[in-house]
């Protein structure tokens, strides 16, 4: 939605993969106010034996556009690539294929990346500094279930899943909900019934935009954050049998409730945030789930070097 700035990156990165296989792009349009909805189909009149673009005259919100573009999907795997996002290597599609293709017990793979953000009116890429520089390969691959909500880990413009685990997700209890998120939902769902595989490489640029749901002002922050609570809730109750379920996924997720309203000034948000800590987490409780979260991103404060990445920048205009 609105993305005309950036969709033409995003479609390129798509395009441009070199494969033995054949592949799709289905782009899920949705009632965009700029360009996005032109460019998409300039792209499909361009490339129509790769692009369908899916579209309707109203809006119907990110879950349900996810949904259509699901649904829609004709490979046996299925990658993610927001809008404002792209591919920065021409290979990804065939890594990634090779990986799940030979292990059966695999259902979704992911790879490094790295962020751009805009200085000065232009877009700065840190190719230097790939995310999973400091990142354990105990948090990249194998079960990861216990640790599914790491925010470095299965982003999704590096992710390639069996279709068959995204319609799973899409047909569960989970899938149909409507929370301000579908990534932390797809990720957990997989990471409970299938083992996750890394390929040590960085294949995407995640843009950290200005109007993304995280950072569309610090109300977007509180509503993000209570839909992450409304998951949990309904999460704790779905895997109840599962006793890996990372209980400390709430304990940063009502942490950053607290600390954000109150940045926020919004007094009443604080106080539920509070609540919610009380009706959760007994004082050995809370110790022991700050505890549980340290111990997982104390890994990453060490530098971990695995593969050669270059040290400079890359700038391009925003736009």
């Amino acid at each position: 939605y609105n993305h005309a700035d950036y969709l033409a990156y995003a479609i390129e990165g798509v395009i441009s993969q070199q494969c033995d296989f054949s592949f799709e792009l289905v782009i899920g349009e949705d009632a965009s106010s700029d360009e996005t909805k032109k460019i998409a189909l300039d792209y499909q009149r361009r490339y129509p034996a790769i692009i369908r673009v899916i579209h309707s005259t109203a809006n119907v919100g990110a879950g349900a556009n996810f949904q259509r573009i699901v649904s829609k999907a004709r490979g046996e795997y299925v990658a993610f690539c927001d809008g404002d996002d792209y591919w920065c290597v021409t290979h990804k599609l065939a890594g990634e294929v090779e990986l799940i293709r030979h292990n059966p017990d695999v259902g979704v793979v992911h790879t490094d990346w790295v962020r751009s953000h805009v200085e000065g009116g232009r877009w700065i890429v840190a190719w230097g500094k790939y995310v999973h520089r400091r990142v354990p390969r105990s948090l990249l691959e194998g079960d990861v279930f216990s640790t599914f909500h790491y925010p470095k880990i299965l982003r999704s413009c590096t992710v390639l899943f069996r279709r068959s685990a995204v319609l799973e997700c899409a047909a569960s209890e989970l899938g149909r909900k409507k929370y301000k998120f579908g990534d932390a939902v797809l990720a957990a769902y997989t990471a409970s019934r299938w083992k996750v595989a890394y390929l040590p490489e960085v294949t995407a640029v995640y843009r950290e935009s200005p109007n993304s749901a995280l950072r569309s002002g610090k109300q977007a922050r509180l509503d993000f954050l209570k839909s992450s609570l409304e998951f949990d809730t309904d999460a704790r109750r779905f895997f109840a049998d599962r006793p890996d379920y990372p209980r400390a996924y709430r304990w940063e997720v009502a942490v950053g409730l607290f600390l954000w309203s109150i940045s926020a000034r919004n007094a009443e948000t604080a106080k539920f945030a509070l609540a919610d800590i009380c009706a959760h987490f007994g004082v050995i409780g809370f110790i022991a789930a700050g505890w549980h979260t340290l111990v997982m991103r104390r890994p990453s404060l060490r530098r971990q070097q695995r593969y050669v990445s270059g040290t400079s920048t890359h700038e391009t205009s925003v736009g």
